[in-house]
């Protein structure tokens, strides 16, 4: 398994495990991070926070993980499938992408797209 690969393996691990200590180690100390939550932000303490925020509202979890990377490596998307239950209570199941940004090792960018 490439570098990369086990990057991308090791953040839906830690995503679906809510182990947000082993995300962060993943992270660069000032990763940029949108799509979670309102506006953007930057560090490790905040994507904690936020991500603390989002699965507490959201408790989602992904699968389906298809993973698309430029020939580098450096940019990294991967189209997930969210399974989870909205404020509200109803379940949802669909499609996000999960935009990672990597240098060095470390991911200096971490962004979530959905279509809805």
């Amino acid at each position: 398994m490439s570098d990369t690969e086990s990057i991308n393996h090791a953040v839906i691990e830690a995503l679906n495990a809510r182990d947000f200590a082993a995300l962060a180690a993943k992270v660069d100390e000032d990763v940029s991070i949108s799509g979670i939550g309102e506006g953007m932000d930057n560090g490790r303490d905040a994507l904690r926070d936020r991500l603390a925020r989002h699965f507490e509202a959201f408790d989602e979890s992904y699968g389906d993980a298809l993973v698309m990377s430029d020939a580098l490596g450096h940019n990294v998307a991967i189209r997930l499938t969210a399974s989870g239950k909205s404020a509200g209570g109803a379940s949802y199941s669909k499609e996000k992408i999960l935009l990672l940004e990597l240098e060095e090792g470390f991911i200096t960018r971490i962004a979530f797209f959905s279509g809805s």
